[in-house]
This record gives structure tokens, sequence and C-alpha cells, in this order.
């Protein structure tokens, strides 16, 4: 990105726009950003009938030449999209199989730096390598170290150069002889480099690569393993009961020029800096402090608890009404729900809590190693709303556009920040200052609109906006 701390203009505005006689504001006030950035092109919306009427934009990143990779979910199926940089079609491919190739269950995709793509092939138990074409090149098998063979990635990036991939792992479920198993996720940063792993075909039994350990997050509670019978849904709320847990942090990360990662896995505004394995841990931030949590707002917590999760099993299943059930069936579905929904209150009632409120929502970085660190809003139960919601659910309207993103330069330095409200976290990040985001109209028909930030951004600060003011 084309911008420095130099280039990030900070003024100060007094009675009538003048600068004169006006101080400097303190560290915890925040200095407003303009997001006055330059459209490039837009792709997709409601009138588009071709290669760009998008469904459900799934991912999307760039490679070192500015081409947009898009992964595109609509029912069973699975397509990419590769945009140059006019906004013009490179290569569209995708499809289900069991075949080298052909697509099983995608959780991610992520662009290979030098073109192409990684799709992380969960149903295939491996990493597909294709190239900006769209043709298949090979497959390296899952493995990580230490960790369970069946856990998924919660989040993969690629590194901005060469064939390397970090990710994270989600908790995992696993069903055998009418018990179920639940593993907590770790907060682990495992690193993982295709360019040294073997080829593999996608059905081999032995591991071609193994992703290791690269940064350790504070864990905000122990990992573990609890087995249970399955017959009773209510009997899963038991035993993982005071695995309930309120405002616990989020283990947030990106990459960073030169193989290192930036990281936030507290509820204090503390970004770390972790250049490689093993490596002393550089802290950066700003001098925010989170929210006590007191009995107060535990007790409004688990209420907006209990309401979430209620409404994400009441009246659907996997997106299908139950007025849409057979009789037959929708009576045993809805007393299954009502057993889930007795575990569920029982659960939220025991939910424990952090003793804080988090501050730091999500975490990107530029390509040149700025930055962007998304806050929490003010309203501390839209956080409740976003754990307790189901995966891609969580507040939505005002309390979703709630929030503020703080720049800090590649040395840590605090720049100044966005409001949600003018600006929200783009999509993906590109070189030479390439940002994309993904909008969405009442019909929720995707646009994907990508953005240029420009080499320097005017500023007009002085009392920062209504409510974003660094107390919390």
């Amino acid at each position: 990105m084309r911008f420095s701390r130099a280039v990030w203009v900070v003024g100060l505005a007094g009675c009538g726009g003048g600068t004169g006689g006006a101080s400097a504001p303190s560290p915890e006030e925040d200095r407003p950003l303009q997001a006055d950035f330059e459209e490039v092109y837009r792709v997709g919306g409601i009138a588009a009938e071709g290669w760009d009427a998008f469904t459900e934009i799934a991912d999307l990143d760039f490679d070192a030449g500015g081409r947009l990779y898009i992964r595109d979910e609509a029912a069973s199926s699975t397509r990419i999209v590769v945009v140059d940089g006019a906004g013009g079609l490179v290569a569209e491919f995708g499809r289900r199989g069991d075949g080298p190739g052909e697509l099983r269950d995608v959780g991610h995709m992520v662009a290979r730096p030098g073109g192409g793509v990684v799709i992380v092939d969960n149903g295939h138990r491996a990493y597909l390598l294709f190239g900006p074409d769209g043709s298949f090149e090979r497959a390296v098998r899952f493995a990580i170290r230490g960790a369970s063979e069946t856990a998924a990635a919660e989040a993969v990036r690629s590194a901005r150069e060469g064939e390397t991939l970090f990710l994270t792992r989600r908790p995992d479920a696993r069903f055998s002889n009418g018990q179920v198993s639940v593993e907590a996720g770790d907060r682990t940063i495992y690193r993982m480099s295709l360019a040294d792993a073997d080829e593999a075909d996608a059905d081999e039994a032995d591991d071609a690569a193994a992703a290791t350990p690269f940064a350790e997050g504070w864990e905000a509670q122990p990992e573990r393993e609890v087995t249970m019978e399955a017959a009773d849904p209510s009997d899963m709320f038991a035993a993982v009961g005071d695995a309930f847990m309120g405002f616990v942090p989020d283990l947030v990360f990106d990459v960073l020029p030169g193989g290192g990662v930036a990281y936030s896995d507290s509820s204090a505004y503390a970004i770390k800096i972790q250049p490689a394995p093993g490596a002393p841990v550089r802290v950066v931030g700003r001098p925010l402090h989170p929210e006590p949590v007191t009995e107060s707002l535990r007790e409004r917590a688990r209420a907006r608890m209990l309401e979430t999760v209620e409404a994400s099993v009441t009246g659907q299943v996997n997106g299908q009404s139950f007025d849409d059930l057979p009789p037959d069936l929708r009576a045993q579905v809805a007393a299954m729900v009502e057993e889930m929904t007795a575990g569920i209150r029982d659960a939220a009632a025991n939910a424990g809590f952090m003793p804080e409120v988090p501050i730091v929502r999500d975490l990107r970085t530029t390509w040149e190693g700025t930055i962007w660190v998304q806050r929490w809003g003010s309203d501390p139960l839209a956080q409740i709303e976003a754990q307790a919601a189901p995966s891609g659910g969580g507040p939505e309207g005002e309390a979703a556009a709630a929030g503020w993103i703080d720049v800090l330069s590649p040395e840590g330095e605090y720049m100044g920040t966005l409001s949600l409200e003018e600006t929200l976290m783009p999509d993906a990040f590109g070189p030479d200052g390439l940002v994309a985001f993904v909008e969405t109209d009442e019909f929720d028909v995707p646009t994907i609109v990508l953005k240029r930030l420009p080499a320097t951004i005017p500023l007009e600060t002085g009392s920062p906006a209504t409510g974003a003011g660094g107390a919390r």
C-alpha cells in the first residue's frame, strides 16, 4: 500500500475551522480519518446476467499482480472467478466431484501471490492448488502436528511472498456409535509451506505436509475434549455448559511482510507482532482500556444470549421453515428443538463471563505491513449476539455498523481512525493500495466494489466523532 504515517495528514481544527491555538489530541482520543477512496470498478449486482451474476461471496483475495479472486457459493456449487485490474473476466472455474481438481466441500479460498488460488477442501482433506487460468496443479494433504485430524480451519491467510499458509483451527464435533465428541479449538496460529510439501493424491492415506505452530495465543479457556451420549440433545449442553463463556476475546490475525504475523488474543488493546517462531513478541497498540463486566452486564448478557441462540434454532432447520416440513417430520423436529432449547436455557443461565469486554473485533494488514484494527462498538451486547449466533450470523444493521477502525503504521504507531459508519473493513487488501468490498442490496444480491486508497488522505480533526472517543 502506498501510504505511510507521513501521508496520513493529521491537522487540528479549532473554532471556525482554524488550527491556531488548538492542542494536540491525547493518546486516548481518536484522530478521525476520511474514507475518501477512489472507485476503480464494480462487478455484480442485480442487473448482472453473465459471469458476474454472483449468489453469495464467500471469499475475496488478491494476488501480487492485482488480480482479484472470488469464491461464489450457490446451493451445492462452488465457482472461482478471476478478475483483472480493469474488472474484466480472466477465468471462471470450479466443478463438484471426487476426481482430481474437483471440489467436495470448500472451506476457504486464498490467492497465491504469484497467481492462482489455494482451495481448502474439507471433503478431500486437502489443499487444492490451481493456476490463474483455473488449471489444476496439485493437491497437498491436510496435516497439523499435535492437533485433531478432523478439525477444520477457522481462518486461513496466504503469505504475501512464496507458497505459505497461516491458519487457525475451529472447534470440532465428531459423531460415532451414538456418541458425540466435542473438542474446543486451540489458540495456535499454524504455518504450512506448500512449496516444501510433496504432491499427493487427494485420497491418499499418507500426510503430504504438516502445519507447525508459529504463534501461541493466550488461552482464555483451557483446551479440552468432552465425549457424551448423543441420544438426548440437551445432554450435550449439560456436559459442556461450563464452556459457555461470554466476552471471550477472539484470536484474530493477519500476515506481515517478511513472513511474520500480527494478532490479537486478549481483551486488551494489545496487538502482538510475531516475526518468526520462537522470536520475541513485540506488542503495539493504544492506551485504551476494556470495560469491566459488572453483575448488571452479566444479567443482561445472559438474557441476550438466550434470545439469540433460541432464535437460531426456532422456526428453521437448515434454512427450511417448520411449516414447509411434512406433518410427521414437523413433530419430530419440534420435539428435538424443544429439547435443545431446554439445554440452551440451562447453559445460558449458568454461563460464565470474562472479567472484561474485549476491545478488538478484527485485524487485517496491508501488503506493506500497515495494521487495520477494528474495534467493537459501544454496546457490549453486540458481542454476545455475534458469539451466540450461528456461523455467518450476528449483529445486523446499526449494531453491525457500530465501531471504528484504527490504522497503525508498520512500526505500530497510531495514525488515525476510520468510522464504520463511513467505511467497513475491506473484505480483501491488495497491492498498490487496492481494497475490495462486498455490498448487498435489499434482495441480498452482492456487488463487488474495488477501490484504491489514496496516496494522501486529508483529515479534519479536532473533536472525535460522536461516541468514537478512545474511552470504553
